[in-house]
């Protein structure tokens, strides 16, 4: 199984905060894609929305000093982990 760490293939100038929303998803009048944060989201349900929306998908998130991505904590509601997360292929299911 071929598994592919999450690459962004550009940044979005664009302000999240311009966007029409909540803090989970907003929408992109100027390209007219809904893009969605990460880091609001636990590790599971940002596997979920890759396994539903891929490819395509518009993804914003917060990150640590070294750059890993925060999630919500499953365990301890209101905190952040960072977690390894690896995009989930169309095949696993």
């Amino acid at each position: 199984m071929v598994r592919r760490s999450l690459r962004l293939r550009f940044a979005c100038e664009e302000a999240w905060e311009r966007f029409s929303g909540d803090e989970r998803r907003r929408h992109c009048e100027r390209c007219a894609h809904d893009v969605f944060d990460l880091s609001t989201m636990t590790r599971s349900e940002a596997t979920a929305l890759f396994r539903e929306r891929s490819p395509g998908l518009c993804v914003r998130y917060s990150h640590d000093g070294e750059g890993r991505i925060l999630f919500r904590s499953e365990r301890y509601p209101g905190r952040f982990v960072w977690q390894r997360f690896v995009v989930p292929t169309a095949d696993e299911g």
